[in-house]
């Protein structure tokens, strides 16, 4: 029962992968990197959502423009954590039957030099970049629904002619879940990313090329995919059950970052089974977070659950 509603909330919420903070004053005169925070900040509240993935230009002989692929839902966007330079971001996703599933993570850190890269094969990598990189730009880290890792980026926060948008350096990252199970023709996305706050909330758009690295005759990049995905204010739509969810559930997903950033530390590369038993691990770790939710459990016996659980989807190195 669990996997079946965890399987059809995933079409969804994989198209893409609190109070309210005000959006920056366009008079603000803060210097970066504060008028950055509360860009940042901003992007946190409730929403209607919509992803929208549309393929534009085939660059390999033969190859056949795929539909647009859209999809619509409503989902909030809770602040985990808030310091000078460090803003962590829950998206929660509600659909209209009250069902919940937690969605993705974004992490923003304020000239971090070191971050995790995707490499390809289900693997990300430490990567180092001089502090002169990283001098006055934000890292965005996006984790996936299970808080495995996803992809990172740094990229520099501008609010110049009344707009207040961050621009990400190339960055590789696993196939959409939306085409993970129904294609084989290319192996890794590679995208520009840029976020911007809008009127009505704020908007993430993707500039990808579908990368296929394991060709015959060398990689090779199949077409350029545009993603639109928008998030769109309202009032009135009951949240009730994801925020529900959420403090039942917060203490676990905790505890899960806690063993991701354990490992991140101890090993320069980590890589994931996606399967093991026909069970995918983004299910697996979902499903524990729902079992354990209203346990007392302590911190530490929560971290081994996780663990345990991780186990035999990971693929370490020393």
């Amino acid at each position: 029962m669990i996997q079946k509603a965890l399987a059809a909330t995933l079409a969804l919420l994989m198209s893409a992968c609190a109070a309210t903070p005000s959006l920056p004053a366009k008079s603000a005169a803060a210097p970066a990197p504060e008028r950055d925070r509360r860009a940042i900040l901003a992007m946190a509240g409730e929403y209607q959502v919509q992803f929208r993935f549309d393929e534009t230009v085939a660059l390999q002989p033969g190859y056949k423009l795929h539909e647009p692929h859209i999809t619509q839902g409503h989902e909030f966007v809770e602040v985990l954590e808030d310091s000078p330079r460090r803003i962590v971001l829950q998206h929660v996703l509600v659909d209209a039957s009250g069902h919940v599933t937690k969605h993705w993570r974004q992490d923003w850190e304020y000239e971090q030099a070191q971050y995790w890269v995707y490499v390809g094969d289900y693997a990300w990598e430490a990567r180092r970049v001089s502090a002169a990189e990283a001098r006055g730009r934000w890292l965005q880290t996006v984790w996936q629904v299970d808080d495995s890792p996803r992809y990172a980026a740094l990229g520099a926060w501008t609010h110049e002619n009344g707009v207040s948008s961050w621009a990400s350096d190339r960055t590789r990252r696993p196939l959409p879940r939306r085409e993970h199970t129904t294609r084989s023709d290319y192996d890794v996305v590679d995208t520009w990313n840029r976020q911007s706050l809008t009127p009505e909330g704020w908007v993430h758009e993707q500039d990808s090329l579908k990368l296929d690295r394991k060709a015959p005759t060398g990689p090779r990049v199949l077409a350029r995919e545009r993603g639109l995905n928008t998030y769109t204010r309202l009032q009135g739509y009951d949240f009730g059950p994801g925020r529900e969810y959420w403090r039942k559930t917060r203490s676990h997903w905790s505890a899960v970052r806690a063993v991701w950033a354990e490992l991140l530390v101890k090993h320069p590369r980590v890589a994931l089974r996606e399967e093991v038993d026909e069970t995918p691990h983004y299910m697996a770790v979902m499903a524990q977070a729902n079992d354990l939710a209203n346990k007392p459990l302590s911190d530490e016996q929560r971290r081994a659950a996780v663990r345990e659980v991780l186990q035999p989807y990971l693929v370490l190195k020393p």
